[in-house]
């Protein structure tokens, strides 16, 4: 497949027509007209249908444009790359929004105390995008949920710490004596997402195993923060994957619901390139400790003590 048909196919569906999409790409119709009959030759459905003067796209070509924009992305982050060389005194941190919390002060005070001109720099993202940039190069670790059936080649693998999900509403939500998932059927949700797979979708897969219909997600926001603060002015339920994370919740409005039924745990992993840098080693055994530190920390029960062990830890 070549690819400038692919860029051509994102003019179309931008500017809405064959004439208007050479026009931005500085080529003729012909050129556009020819590339859309070869791209339309991979496809079974088709990619557009007429719409007056306006051509207007099918979910096949949506969705075609969405990954090739996202390969188009790849290739333009592969060739900065290679242009302008890292700066090694950068440590470059795939995370998802959990783990950049809980794991930031520990990476912070093993890569940039006592160092000066050195730099973290943590990114978020789901975790397929991650492992994919690792593996490209662009990042020097991930810490992330291990997706399903995932082989990373050229990567190492090694678990970190298990996350114990809740389900935690505002104190003055009409659910917060709920004991049950089956009370919760007509609640709505908030998540933060979306999630390259399974292990972190804790909050459907509790349903799914219950045989309880989905539960209603009515929101998917960014990060924890701004799923605290919609939780805080809202009846949205949501799920955390640490208490660390009720820092960011003033006052304790946000409470955890005692259901009697455990959501999914899951583990957060440490991925590495095989041949990392030396210099990385202490980042390394830094973030192993912390592991074990959280793993000995006390329970759901105590957990003010183990988000004092998450967030005060160096």
């Amino acid at each position: 497949m070549n690819l400038r048909y692919l860029q051509y196919l994102r003019l179309v569906i931008e500017h809405g027509s064959f004439a208007a999409a050479a026009r931005a790409g500085g080529v003729s119709q012909p050129a556009i007209s020819h590339g859309m009959k070869q791209l339309q030759r991979q496809f079974d459905a088709p990619l557009f249908v007429p719409s007056g003067r306006r051509v207007l796209p099918t979910e096949a070509a949506l969705q075609a444009a969405l990954k090739s924009m996202d390969f188009a992305e790849r290739i333009d982050a592969l060739a900065a790359t290679n242009a302008c060389p890292h700066n090694r005194d950068t440590l470059r941190v795939g995370v998802t929004p959990s783990a950049a919390l809980v794991c930031g002060p520990s990476l912070y005070a093993a890569w940039c105390h006592g160092h000066p001109r050195r730099r973290l720099d943590m990114s978020s993202a789901d975790e397929g995008r991650l492992l994919a940039r690792l593996q490209a190069g662009e990042l020097d670790l991930v810490i992330s949920p291990k997706p399903r059936g995932y082989v990373g080649a050229g990567l190492t693998t090694q678990p970190l710490y298990q996350l114990a999900p809740q389900a935690y509403a505002h104190r003055a939500h009409p659910l917060v004596k709920a004991r049950s998932l089956a009370e919760l059927q007509a609640a709505s949700w908030g998540i933060v997402g979306p999630s390259v797979s399974g292990p972190v979708d804790v909050l459907h897969e509790a349903f799914a195993v219950r045989r309880m219909r989905p539960p209603r997600v009515a929101v998917s926001c960014p990060d924890y923060a701004s799923l605290l603060h919609l939780m805080k002015h809202s009846d949205l339920l949501g799920v955390l994957p640490h208490p660390a994370l009720l820092d960011s919740a003033s006052n304790g409005q946000i409470v955890p619901l005692r259901l009697r039924e455990a959501l999914p745990r899951y583990e957060m992993h440490l991925f590495t390139p095989i041949r990392s840098r030396r210099v990385l080693g202490p980042v390394f055994a830094t973030l192993k400790q912390q592991a074990e530190l959280i793993s000995k920390a006390p329970g759901p029960a105590h957990s003010a003590e183990r988000t004092k062990i998450l967030l005060n830890y160096v």
